[in-house]
């Protein structure tokens, strides 16, 4: 099982890059398209066509990546704490820390810097923003998400043993709570006065992504019954999945129709939230099926430096494009493969000279 999840891992951070891919994509179609010929354009994406279907099932696919990542996470967690002593739990909790806030400390600063190129200025509470709240990139969230969730595992899991299924339905119930207000948003509507007193809810991550952690650490403690249910309905967990996603692209087109916008994130929707879970139990069935790839299960193991690496990769490769080679902008697809590429073969790269020079010391400061 913990072969087949570093190669989920893996799945996760190629879908992770590709989903943040399709941004520069989505970007160089509205904004760029003065700089090539194509057929594609702003008009493209309003309807439901080919082009835009794929480029919006696919996005909403990739996106189950930080779900993924906190899904195994949790799987893990519950497997390094569950009935450990307590001195021995903190130890497990130090130790991840370590691994997780410098690298991330580190690309804040580079990507802070970068903007600082770019002309943007930082006082000193934005900065302390910046590094507390992962704002330094939008991706960058993840990482003092995952701080939170791991400082509550050792509650989360004492929970889970004595009530595992109402930690479970009320996990399920802050998520969809928190979608709320994106819909509110997404139609530019007014939030009601009662609900804005559960603003908590929509401020920081974890009322919307603490389902999936709490759902990968009871299939831990679970694993025997749940794993058993999970693979019985299998095929069923998939023909829900097919259409969830199917709803999902008509609640899209409906909101864009509604909100005259030209392209919406569905991340946040609770039907895309609904095709995540899906995505990661009907994973789970078939898991024990699953033909893995070394490969993959590599680019798995250095999936953290990768996540905070290649935010800058694939954003200087899509702006040297525009500069130097234009005209690419316009083959979406080839565009994207590119992105994805580099953004996935730079940082190895990088990762694998780094620990060919003295520097290498700091390997584990830099890449996690």
């Amino acid at each position: 099982m913990t072969v087949k999840l570093l190669f989920l891992n893996g799945v996760a951070i190629i879908f992770a890059v590709y989903h943040h891919a399709i941004y520069w994509a989505v970007t160089a179609i509205f904004h760029w398209n003065d700089r090539f010929v194509s057929n594609i354009n702003s008009q493209t994406l309003l309807t439901a066509n080919p082009t835009s279907l794929f480029l919006r099932i696919t996005d909403e696919i990739a996106g189950v990546a930080v779900p993924i990542f906190l899904f195994v996470s949790g799987y893990f967690y519950a497997f390094s704490t569950n009935q450990k002593p307590f001195k021995q739990n903190i130890q497990t909790i130090y130790n991840r820390l370590i691994y997780l806030i410098p690298p991330y400390l580190f690309w804040s600063t580079i990507t802070v810097f970068f903007r600082i190129l770019e002309g943007n200025d930082y006082t000193p509470g934005k900065l302390v923003r910046v590094y507390l709240m992962g704002e330094a990139d939008g991706p960058f969230y993840y990482v003092p998400l995952i701080i939170k969730l791991i400082l509550l595992s050792p509650l989360l899991i004492r929970m889970l043993n004595k009530t595992p299924y109402i930690v479970l339905g009320g996990s399920f119930l802050l998520q969809f709570l928190s979608s709320i207000f994106w819909y509110f948003s997404t139609m530019n509507l007014s939030v009601p006065e009662w609900l804005s007193n559960f603003a908590f809810l929509k401020n920081g991550y974890l009322a919307s992504h603490l389902f999936w952690f709490v759902l990968g650490m009871l299939i831990f403690i679970k694993r025997d019954g749940l794993l058993k249910v999970i693979r019985r309905y299998r095929f069923i967990l998939v023909s829900i999945l097919l259409f969830f996603i199917v709803l999902s692209q008509i609640e899209i087109q409906y909101l864009m129709n509604l909100s005259q916008k030209n392209w919406i994130n569905s991340q946040a929707s609770f039907i895309t939230k609904l095709v995540y879970s899906l995505f990661i139990l009907a994973v789970i069935g078939f898991i024990d099926n699953l033909k893995t790839s070394p490969n993959i299960q590599f680019i798995g193991t250095k999936s953290y430096g990768i996540y905070l690496s290649h935010i800058l990769v694939i954003e200087i490769c899509a702006r040297l494009i525009y500069h130097v080679i234009p005209f690419l902008l316009g083959q979406t697809l080839f565009f994207l493969g590119i992105l994805v590429v580099v953004g996935i073969g730079t940082p190895l790269v990088m990762m694998s000279i780094w620990n060919r020079f003295p520097i290498k010391q700091f390997y584990s400061y830099v890449w996690g």
